[in-house]
């Protein structure tokens, strides 16, 4: 166990990262999204990534997430979000980054009434993994300022988010 721990260690304390400087990865993903299928609860593939590199610590992560389903009287949720990624730490095939943006959502409930809109100032952090010269397997964790207002009700302001981490693959060019 305690060679384990050495080598994870040093994974994260040594060594230079990945660079994405010019470079362009698109891929897909999950967060934490179920729907129900005949009684089982499945996870929804409901985020589109772009991650868009601008020098050797920074990159632009474009996110766009659609969700469909009827679980929870939820009929459709919706959320575009813009993210600047900054490394924090990295090595050889791993990158660690702190992430910030700005966000919009809107979630649409079974049965009418008023769709919930909301502004988001998401904060938090990134681990992408590199599998190989073109692809990566990413873990991001969100949390942040909402703004949500619900029809003419007032605006309500709230700490965290529903959807707090996701998972997704990505393809570099």
């Amino acid at each position: 166990m305690k060679k384990i721990l050495l080598v994870v260690a040093l994974a994260f304390s040594v060594g230079v990262a990945v660079d994405l400087d010019g470079r362009i990865g698109m891929g897909l993903g999950w967060s934490p999204s179920q729907t129900d299928i005949g009684g089982i609860l499945l996870p929804v593939t409901d985020i589109a990534v772009t991650r868009i590199g601008l020098g050797p610590k920074l990159s632009v992560e474009p996110v766009f997430q659609f969700t469909m389903s009827d679980f929870e009287g939820v009929d459709m949720h919706f959320r575009l979000y813009c993210l600047a990624n900054m490394l924090f730490k990295g090595h050889e095939k791993t990158n660690v980054y702190l992430k910030g943006g700005l966000g919009f959502g809107m979630t649409d409930y079974t049965g009418g009434g008023d769709a919930l809109i909301e502004v988001a100032v998401p904060f938090g952090f990134g681990l992408e993994y590199f599998c190989g010269e073109h692809w990566s397997v990413n873990f991001s964790s969100l949390s942040g300022l909402v703004l949500q207002s619900q029809g003419e009700s007032e605006v309500e302001i709230k700490l965290g988010n529903d959807k707090p981490f996701a998972f997704f693959f990505l393809f570099y060019y």
